[in-house]
């Protein structure tokens, strides 16, 4: 994980300035988890030890945290409501929701797919680091 954060941090263009947060301890992520009764999957948990949210790429993406006060925080829903409530929102990129859908155990990219047509419409990642991987991928190429 702090190879990627290195990465990004590291592509300097000014449109493409990235903001990393303070990391989250344990403790806020099982209370979140608890109070908002959600499991969050352990990669990205892995981010939040590093940072609790983060802008990236000139506000193209945006990683949610686990801070209960926060607009930001996990399973935030910029469509109002259009997001299956299986999924898990932790971020969005560009226009689509990133989703972690626990039927098979991988992120997505979800922009408005029926919820049965998931696994066959969206790009699927085996776990986080693999969207931070596209993502960077995107942003230095």
């Amino acid at each position: 994980m702090k190879k990627r954060i290195k990465i990004i941090n590291n592509i300097t263009d000014a449109w493409m300035n990235s903001e990393f947060f303070s990391s989250a301890t344990d403790l806020q992520i099982s209370e979140f988890e608890k109070k908002m009764k959600v499991k969050i999957p352990e990669s990205y948990k892995e981010f939040l030890r590093h940072s609790n949210g983060a802008k990236l790429f000139g506000g193209d993406v945006y990683l949610y945290n686990v801070n209960l006060d926060d607009e930001y925080k996990i399973n935030y829903d910029f469509s109002e409501g259009n997001v299956p409530q299986e999924l898990l929102i932790v971020g969005f990129y560009n226009s689509r929701h990133i989703c972690y859908d626990s039927r098979d155990n991988s992120f997505i990219f979800y922009e408005y797919e029926e919820y049965d047509d998931i696994i066959d419409e969206c790009v699927h990642f085996s776990d986080f680091y693999g969207v931070l991987d596209y993502m960077i991928d995107i942003a230095i190429n």
